[in-house]
């Protein structure tokens, strides 16, 4: 007699992320959640990313994947069209014809207790994080073992595993207090200050952003958003100590799309 292996729903994993990153957390103007794809899907194999690529939905498909895990939604505004012509619509129909899930989790998981500012925290020795921005409830601040600031920077570059990092400010600097916020981080910057942070760790600063923080003589580290690829180990090591009997899987083909010349 052949014994059937227990096979779990996409439900029951999706129930447990959303028991640690409720999607009530996401900001107004996010995308979270079930993006393509059936709650109700078998899942033996998820697949982890960054971003949704067609180089990554071409990698589920190889590796057999049948749900596929990204922080950065592959939909965030209306569709118009499902054109198979557009890049888009042809992720889309990819995944609903191969059958694989897709799920995502953005500013919940930047928000939650955990979640991708506690990554961060953790990995650069930031002793007892504490909340940031106590409005958006947003981002960490704490103290690190004081050094220069061109020695942090190269912490960061190493620790990320990033080539390069956009600097505002002074290179002059101690750093004792360090401020972070996964993505895009201009509005936070007013926090970070009033938290007298040394340096201000972020994703994203726009230019005009970056003109003030000089002003107001707040240094910041601008590691880009691809540096929140921490997201795809942290949730695979989450997912695999809970779900053992599924394989779990980081993508190896999600890229920066910017090159540093």
């Amino acid at each position: 007699m052949k014994c059937e292996v227990y096979s779990m729903n996409s439900i029951e994993v999706i129930k447990y992320l959303e028991s640690k990153y409720p999607k009530e957390l996401a900001y107004e103007w996010d995308n979270v959640g079930l993006q393509v794809g059936s709650l109700n899907r078998k899942v033996k194999t998820i697949l982890v990313t960054l971003d949704v690529t067609k180089e990554v939905i071409n990698e589920a498909v190889e590796k057999k994947v049948d749900l596929l895990i990204s922080h950065h939604p592959l939909i965030f505004k209306p569709l118009t069209n499902l054109s198979i012509e557009s890049p888009r619509g042809w992720m889309i129909n990819k995944l609903i014809k191969h059958d694989i899930t897709l799920y995502s989790m953005h500013t919940n998981y930047d928000l939650a207790e955990g979640g991708m500012n506690d990554v961060l925290s953790k990995l650069l020795g930031i002793q007892n994080p504490q909340l940031l921005d106590t409005i958006d409830g947003i981002g960490r601040f704490g103290e690190i073992e004081p050094m220069k600031m061109p020695q942090f920077i190269q912490k960061v570059k190493e620790t990320l595993l990033i080539d390069s990092v956009r600097f505002i400010g002074s290179l002059d600097k101690v750093v004792k207090v360090v401020g972070i916020s996964g993505g895009s981080g201009s509005n936070h910057v007013g926090q970070a200050k009033r938290q007298n942070c040394d340096v201000y760790l972020t994703g994203d600063v726009t230019y005009h952003t970056a003109l003030d923080c000089i002003q107001m003589g707040l240094n910041v580290i601008d590691v880009g958003h691809y540096a929140e690829k921490v997201f795809k180990d942290a949730v695979k090591l989450d997912l695999e100590a809970v779900f053992p009997e599924i394989t779990v899987i980081s993508s190896n083909v999600d890229s920066n799309p910017y090159i540093t010349l």
